[in-house]
């Protein structure tokens, strides 16, 4: 049974509802954080005897616990930045300017984090209860598809140059990360032709 399924539900009809936010950018970051939480979870069930790197696979958890965390405080924070934005454009130019910069800061520290945790998950794969190597996957593509998302989030706030180049950066180290998978995925049966 999943948690707060009420929670689920209530996110799901507030993301449906005709009302400005939460939106794109909440959805990537909760995204991102179920991305995080299911390599949790796998690297969770990769300690024990049988695995020589036991102690690294809990502090990894526990990371990805908290990205996890920080992730959903981030989607949050996004739902009060459009209101904030919205808030400004009746005030002025320069306060509607203003308050974009500090939402673009949002989905660009979210498309960051996926990248980090999409790297370091498809590093884990290799390493990880081969049993949970599917989950792992998951995680990946869900880092990978929140972080493309949390982009189309931040290029709609029209970012700076340098903002462009450090997620064109973070979008290729995601797409390197989905690549990893190919050629990380543990031997046994379960493992994909």
């Amino acid at each position: 049974m999943l948690p707060g399924r009420a929670g689920l539900t209530e996110l799901v009809a507030a993301l449906a509802a005709r009302t400005p936010s939460p939106g794109g950018g909440a959805a990537a970051a909760v995204a991102a954080a179920l991305g995080c939480a299911s390599a949790a979870m796998a690297a969770n069930y990769s300690t024990g005897t049988k695995y020589p790197k036991s102690a690294a696979h809990s502090v990894l958890a526990s990371a990805l616990f908290s990205a996890a965390y920080e992730l959903l405080a981030r989607a949050e924070a996004d739902a009060e930045a459009f209101a904030a934005m919205e808030a400004a454009k009746k005030i002025s130019p320069e306060a509607y300017a203003a308050a974009g910069v500090a939402a673009a800061a949002i989905p660009a520290a979210v498309l960051a984090t996926c990248a980090r945790e999409a790297e370091t998950v498809a590093a884990f794969l290799p390493a990880c209860n081969p049993r949970l190597a599917s989950d792992v996957a998951v995680a990946v593509h869900l880092l990978a598809g929140a972080g493309r998302a949390a982009w189309a989030t931040l290029r709609e706030n029209r970012p700076g140059d340098e903002l462009r180049q450090a997620a064109a950066e973070q979008l290729r180290r995601l797409d390197a990360a989905e690549a990893a998978l190919a050629s990380g995925w543990p031997s046994g049966p379960g493992r994909p032709v």
